[in-house]
């Protein structure tokens, strides 16, 4: 079986967290965070319970039919058994006594529980959004991997850096390909992500998403939303000699295989708004995705002063919406 080249997997499916970087669960954060900061104002702390383990669940199944390299990422483990804490930061307006080092730590720690509000604090405190531990995860490639989009915002709005590269020379768009978190992708086009950077065993972000995914609307969205951003659709993956079609033919996706190819041999528009706007009307998500693809933009307007994404909207159409919405519809 192919292992995800994110995250360690076991003979069963199930993801594992051996040999990788655990990141902390709720009560491991909260005793990470709010610990040395209640020392710095006073304030007694319970101690966090032991113990505490946690399993990943919904490993994407199947493998390509040509071996790729049994490699593995960095894991994260799942959302699952994690009970968000509060904010830890909650009514400290100013820095306790933390050095650059410990800031940055525990964002890395705010980013893996999606703790938003932990993490303005940090930031505002100076933590790096950039900065990376031993394993190469930084607060930005967590919130890529992990699919924490509110967070990716704000590490992208304090100077995240898309070209960053993580233990596997894996963007943050390859990292959110393999998850099949389509919002993230859409986010990082907008943001200029390099599209077809290759990682070192020779995926991009449109291999990953086909070769670690799923048969399924998460991970059909997110082909269609890096095909209308521009990706490269025709290169072979160093590893395999296969294009993205081939490799979904190879792991048996049919749902998958006919959107790839639909998506990639149907001709450009001429008129790439107007094919959108009727694309739209619809509901053909393929369409809306090759519009795109062809120079629409997302948010134009029509006629009647209406964008695609309001007009698939009004019409219940929400896979065209789905994509519209990615691209900043």
């Amino acid at each position: 079986m192919t292992a995800s080249l994110f995250r360690p997997t076991t003979a069963g499916g199930a993801r594992s967290t051996a040999g990788g970087r655990r990141r902390p669960n709720g009560a491991a954060v909260l005793a990470l965070v709010t610990l040395p900061l209640l020392a710095a104002t006073g304030c007694a702390a319970e101690k966090a319970p032991a113990g505490v383990t946690e399993s990943e669940a919904g490993t994407p199944a199947g493998a390509p039919t040509a071996a790729a390299p049994e490699t593995e990422k960095q894991a994260s483990p799942s959302e699952a058994s994690r009970q968000d804490p509060e904010p830890a930061t909650d009514g400290i307006e100013e820095n306790p006594g933390y050095d650059q080092a410990g800031l940055d730590e525990h964002l890395r720690s705010a980013a893996w529980s999606d703790d938003v509000a932990a993490a303005e604090k940090l930031i505002a405190w100076g933590a790096d959004v950039n900065a990376r531990d031993e394993t190469m995860q930084s607060a930005y490639l967590i919130a890529t991997s992990e699919g924490h989009l509110e967070l990716l915002r704000l590490t992208l709005a304090h100077g995240a850096d898309v070209r960053d590269l993580d233990s596997w020379d894996g963007t943050g768009l390859i990292r959110a390909a393999e998850r099949g978190h389509w919002q993230v992708v859409g986010e990082l086009i907008q943001a200029g992500v390099p599209l077809d950077h290759v990682n070192r065993v020779g995926y991009q972000a449109i291999h990953e998403a086909v070769v670690f995914g799923r048969d399924d609307e998460s991970y059909h969205a997110t082909v269609r939303v890096l095909i209308a951003g521009g990706v490269d659709f025709s290169t072979p993956s160093v590893s395999e000699g296969q294009t993205p079609l081939q490799m979904a033919y190879a792991k048996g996706f049919p749902r998958q295989a006919a959107l790839i190819e639909a998506l990639t041999t149907a001709p450009a528009p001429q008129d790439p708004e107007a094919a959108l706007f009727a694309a739209a009307e619809s509901g053909d998500p393929n369409a809306v995705a090759i519009a795109l693809r062809a120079g629409a933009a997302p948010d134009a307007r029509n006629a009647d002063g209406r964008t695609a994404l309001e007009i698939a909207e009004a019409n219940t159409h929400p896979a065209s919406a789905q994509i519209l919405r990615a691209l900043g519809g």
